[in-house]
């Protein structure tokens, strides 16, 4: 990885004085949340509103888990929200030392954090164990991975997302892998770029997961996964997270052997 790289994940343990309710597509305000966090006002603009570049393309370098903890689903299809029981967890992830210093400052210096009209208070704040990379993993996602082309028309454009029964989804992923590893792999040879990434355990009931993030469409997939590429590249997939839209809170994943 390049110097002024860290590669860290941390689990963030939250409280609450009563039922933490969000509503059932809470991405936002989870990625809201942690811009507030991040204890630099100007490098949370600038993530915020352009990040890090390559190839004309932007990315954050930082992704997040779904939230953790009991929770009971309520309300009808107009008004569904997910209501968590006192406490939640959150594991984040980023490459990027800035990012994981700014946000712990962050978390270490607030009183309270809100999420949406939430008050939560932060019971421990642990930094994950990184683990030895290989050459093959067997991978749980902890939040849904997606993959889309932009589709433009003569008036209009829209996103075509697909699914991991298509190759184009794989295609996509290692597209979007090879531009990440651009940014942060040191001398890093496209041209010797491998990545293999294979469907294990999939069942479109229990892991498709079609969300909305403000009011954008996203359809990502959670499940279960190989991973066949060199150990450096693993390493990048693992903290900046696989597919798009990272900082939205997709495509993080777990080792799981």
């Amino acid at each position: 990885m390049r110097k002024g790289t860290v590669t860290l994940r941390i689990k963030v343990d939250f409280e609450s004085q009563k039922p933490i309710e969000l509503p059932i597509h809470y991405n936002y305000f989870v990625q809201s949340m942690i811009y507030n966090t991040i204890d630099d006002k100007i490098y949370a603009t600038f993530l915020h509103d352009k990040g890090y570049e390559v190839d004309l393309k932007n990315f954050k370098l930082f992704s997040f888990s779904r939230l953790g903890g009991p929770f009971k689903i309520v309300g009808n299809d107009s008004n569904k929200k997910i209501v968590f029981d006192k406490k939640v967890s959150l594991i984040i992830s980023s490459p990027v030392e800035d990012f994981i210093t700014k946000f712990s400052t962050g978390l270490l210096k607030k009183d309270q954090i809100y999420l949406k009209d939430n008050i939560l208070y932060v019971t421990s704040a642990n930094m994950l164990r990184k683990p030895k990379f290989s050459s093959f993993h067997k991978i749980k996602m902890l939040s849904p991975m997606c993959a889309y082309k932009t589709i433009r028309n003569e008036n209009s454009e829209y996103k075509h997302f697909f699914t991991p029964y298509e190759d184009e989804f794989y295609n996509l992923i290692s597209q979007n892998l090879m531009k990440k590893c651009k940014l942060l792999i040191k001398d890093f040879d496209e041209k010797s770029f491998k990545f293999e990434l294979k469907p294990l355990k999939i069942e479109e009931k229990i892991h498709f997961k079609p969300m909305l993030f403000k009011k954008t469409p996203i359809k990502g997939w959670l499940g279960f996964y190989t991973i066949e590429t060199d150990p450096i590249i693993m390493e990048v997939a693992y903290y900046c997270g696989l597919g798009s839209k990272n900082s939205q809170g997709f495509g993080l994943f777990e080792i799981i052997e």
